[in-house]
């Protein structure tokens, strides 16, 4: 099977999934439920396959504690920004919360109206990052959830080239192109049933959201 038809196997498993969560029901409720079924789906699967690849020698460094990757550009989804203030309303202190969309004002401050490629070179902390460790784990969009290093040095020395020169961690691509294509399926049917989906750089799709108090009941209402 070669890579292009792997691609589309999970491409159709993301939108796949969307239709059996909303299909009968575009609710806030469901939409949470179906999120949560695409992030479970995506992590089983790289559970499997980090068992897999530290049989093969070729463990994930990963860990909690390690951040580089947590200081470069993560780019997410509407309905990803929505799931992660859901997330954050109901599982974080206001004063965490106010911290959290300070931050995400301050660096949004670094990277709007820059083109992709300038903002690929902003090297600035997470607003969900906390002492090296992310407030927001269990809800943390698939950009970051497939993002698996096979060297933690690597890592480190992308984020001390400080965007000025690329230098490429070793990261597994598997996980990279499953997960994304999967997403891109699940956005796929999100936009056939009507939903607007914007791709933004974390911190001004979170910090836009917040400011304009939008929650995923108005969105899918509006859309």
């Amino acid at each position: 099977m070669d890579q292009k038809e792997i691609d589309r196997i999970f491409y159709r498993d993301g939108y796949r999934m969307a239709g059996r969560y909303l299909e009968e029901e575009l609710s806030p409720v469901q939409m949470e439920e179906a999120i949560r079924g695409l992030y479970r789906a995506i992590d089983e699967l790289l559970e499997a396959f980090q068992e897999r690849a530290r049989a093969e020698g070729q463990a994930v460094e990963c860990k909690k504690g390690c951040a580089w990757c947590c200081h470069q550009a993560v780019f997410a989804v509407t309905h990803e920004f929505l799931h992660l203030n859901e997330y954050v309303q109901g599982k974080l202190s206001r004063e965490q919360q106010d911290n959290i969309l300070k931050k995400a004002r301050e660096k949004a401050g670094l990277t709007l109206n820059k083109s992709v490629e300038e903002q690929l070179q902003v090297r600035a902390a997470c607003p969900f990052l906390d002492s090296g460790s992310c407030q927001v784990y269990e809800a943390r969009p698939m950009a970051c959830r497939i993002y698996l290093s096979a060297s933690a040095a690597s890592c480190k020395k992308e984020y001390d080239q400080n965007g000025k020169l690329r230098s490429f961690p070793g990261l597994f691509d598997f996980p990279l192109r499953a997960g994304r294509m999967m997403n891109e399926g699940f956005v796929a049917y999100l936009r056939q049933v009507g939903l607007q989906e914007s791709e933004l750089p974390i911190e001004q799709g979170y910090s836009s959201l917040v400011t304009m108090g939008q929650t995923m009941k108005e969105w899918i209402n509006n859309s």
